[in-house]
């Protein structure tokens, strides 16, 4: 088996023809044929069933598929860093960033990583999750930082908790309930809610909380995909949002959003630094995870 190989696996699996892949990797569709037919020959397993002009991956190319992904990300991770050395630099990461996985916490582990490796190069891109981990298992990231969503990651990535984010409601400074000591679920009868698509992981805990007081989940006056849109509602109007507490840290130490006097110590998901699992960390990599155990302390205390 050689890398090539596995790459133009990869093209023929995600294009689905030898055509597209052929000309995705601007080589003969004869040729890719033939690479196909030797990995195929070098496996002892039928990658494809050629069905027409479309070809349909069989349960070994499934079992494969990740497999190659990963081997071909850690290649072209290797070629970079390579470069990075020749060219007289120190090295590139590229990190992910979900939309509540406290843009401070990463900004003080950057510093961190360029007080330490000056010379380095690092790029920071905001993510869902999921899209977060085909984007690490691609190689188009080294690591990516968010709440965990799912209780059952891909056996291919790696997390590691570095603490636990507490889920609050949030309110604008001005809003009626904002200042009232213990506050209980009842007192939120009647309110209005900005909410995203959803809650995700934590729903079922928030879910708990509302129906041992009698209620169902709110329903949403507004729904939005954007958190600076969402900041925004609250702070100038009179609705409430189930936040995590980490979001909204700035706007509440500015004064212009609060966290309603709730008992909410149930609602709360661990925050992950996730890695492709079967990659060797590069040194690179150990620092930025240094830096941000270090910036994520306050929340593990």
């Amino acid at each position: 088996m050689e890398s090539h190989q596995l790459r133009h696996f990869l093209a023929a699996y995600d294009c689905g023809t030898f055509a597209s892949a052929a000309q995705r990797l601007n080589i003969s569709q004869q040729a890719l044929s033939k690479s196909i037919l030797r990995l195929e020959a070098s496996l002892g397993a039928r990658l494809f069933e050629r069905d027409g002009r479309r070809l349909r991956p069989t349960i070994y190319a499934d079992l494969l598929l990740p497999r190659a992904r990963t081997i071909a990300a850690e290649v072209d991770r290797f070629r970079a860093g390579l470069s990075d050395l020749l060219g007289g630099r120190q090295g590139e990461l590229s990190i992910g960033v979900g939309p509540s996985a406290a843009a401070d916490i990463v900004a003080d582990a950057v510093r961190g990583v360029l007080a330490n490796r000056p010379g380095v190069r690092l790029k920071v891109m905001a993510g869902i999750q999921q899209m977060m981990v085909d984007d690490l298992l691609f190689g188009r990231l080294d690591a990516f930082v968010a709440i965990r969503q799912v209780e059952r990651p891909d056996p291919l990535v790696r997390e590691d908790v570095l603490g636990r984010v507490r889920y609050v409601v949030a309110a604008g400074a001005d809003h009626p309930l904002a200042g009232v000591k213990g506050l209980s679920i009842r007192d939120l009868d009647g309110a209005r809610w900005v909410s995203g698509s959803h809650l995700g992981a934590v729903e079922e805990q928030v879910e708990a909380s509302f129906r041992a007081s009698g209620y169902g989940l709110p329903d949403a006056e507004v729904e939005t995909t954007s958190v600076l849109f969402a900041l925004d509602m609250l702070a100038g109007g009179r609705h409430l949002a189930i936040l995590p507490e980490m979001l909204i840290s700035s706007a509440t130490a500015s004064g212009r959003l609060v966290a309603l006097d709730l008992d909410t110590r149930g609602w709360s998901r661990p925050l992950i630094l996730a890695t492709r699992a079967r990659s060797q960390r590069t040194p690179l990599l150990d620092t930025l995870i240094a830096a941000l155990v270090e910036a994520t302390r306050p929340i593990r205390a």
